[in-house]
Parts: C-alpha cells; sequence; structure tokens
C-alpha cells in the first residue's frame, strides 16, 4: 500500500532527449492544482465527476482518495486519480492534456501506475457500443486489463440531480469476476461515491 501513494517515475529515451515524466500526488493548495481542476471539467461532462467543490474536500481530506498530476518535463501535462480500496486499487480519473493525446502519454501512465501497484485494479469503462468505447476498452486491453462483461456495474450517479449509468468493470490482477464482483461494487458504490442504501449521502463527510 505504501508503494501506491510514492511519486511514481517513468522515463522514455528517445535519439533527441530523455522525457522524465512524474505522478505527484496534489492537494488542493498545490500549484498544479488548479490546472488539474480545468482539465477534470473539460474533459469529463458532470456526470462522470463529482461536484468540484466535494472533489476539494475530498482531495484535501479523504484519506481513500489520491490525486495525483502528471507533469513531464516539469510542466502539467494530465491527471490520474485513484483510490486504495479493500483488496484493490480503484483507477477513478485519467486524463491527458488535449495537445498531448495520441502520443502514448495515457499508456505510460498506466504502465508505470501498474508496476507500482502491488494489487489489484479495477476500473469503470462504458460498454463496446459505440466506436469510442470499444477503442478505450481495447486500449485498456493492451495495458493488461481484463472486461467483466458477464455482470453488468451500474455506476452511482454523482450528484442527486443524476441517474445511475450502467458501465462495465475491467480489472488487472488476480480478481474473480465471479467470486469478487458483488465485493467490488460495494466498495466502490459506498468508498466512492457515497452510495448508501440506494441514495446518496446528503453532504461529505470530509471537511
Amino acid at each position: 500500500m505504501d508503494k501506491a501513494k510514492r511519486t511514481l517515475y517513468f522515463c522514455r529515451i528517445n535519439p533527441k532527449k530523455q522525457t522524465e515524466m512524474e505522478l505527484i500526488p496534489v492537494k488542493t493548495t498545490d500549484p498544479y492544482y488548479a490546472e488539474a481542476e480545468r482539465l477534470m471539467t473539460d474533459a469529463f461532462p458532470p456526470e462522470e465527476r463529482r461536484p468540484l467543490e466535494r472533489q476539494r474536500q475530498y482531495t484535501d481530506h479523504n484519506p481513500l482518495f489520491h490525486p495525483q498530476v502528471v507533469v513531464e518535463n516539469g510542466t502539467f501535462a494530465g491527471l490520474f486519480n485513484y483510490w486504495i480500496l479493500d483488496g484493490f486499487l480503484y483507477g477513478e480519473h485519467l486524463a491527458t492534456c488535449p495537445h498531448l493525446r495520441g502520443g502514448g502519454l495515457g499508456r505510460r501512465i498506466l504502465d508505470a501506475f501498474i508496476r507500482q501497484a502491488g494489487q489489484p485494479i479495477v476500473l469503470e469503462v462504458e460498454p463496446p457500443t459505440t466506436d469510442i468505447a470499444a477503442r478505450r476498452i481495447g486500449f485498456y486491453r493492451r495495458c493488461g486489463f481484463c472486461l467483466w462483461e458477464h455482470r453488468t456495474y451500474m455506476q452511482p450517479p454523482y450528484a442527486a440531480d443524476l441517474s445511475p449509468l450502467p458501465l462495465l468493470l475491467m480489472v488487472h490482477g488476480d480478481l474473480d469476476e465471479e467470486k469478487d464482483f458483488e465485493r467490488i461494487c460495494h466498495e466502490i458504490h459506498t468508498k466512492v461515491y457515497g452510495w448508501q442504501g440506494g441514495k446518496l449521502e446528503p453532504e461529505s463527510p470530509y471537511k
């Protein structure tokens, strides 16, 4: 678990220069946080992210939530947020700056995280009903993730005025769809989304 909390480094060598990528833990008072928040709102619609005030509360006070910024050669390049849950890590959001997309940065972020995780990783994905969703699943498969396609996962809403979304889970590591699905759903629903008894907690407990 301690390994997952450390700053992660990954270096790529090409004939011209060495590129260093870092995943750096961040708080709301850190210099990169404003850029990460702007990228979050640009990359994810409201139904795919929690309200900003609650996100800030979790960033500073929730011990299970680990937001990180991606920095390449000293410049903000993206974000990767994950949770430490019971028996696995949950990757909640991954986004790179628009001008860097298509260059392999997302793959390098995941590769670095997987090497350091030390335990299984779980992600949510949209069903492969569109070309974009199918390509995203293909990307995660190339990173070593397996699609749990036999059990529909319901993503609880991030806010009370939104509806649950039918998604699928992808996993990396020693997890079994039949044996572990319900336990993983409960962990994510209650600890990440605050989904208790079929409804959201009215306020964040982390203030």
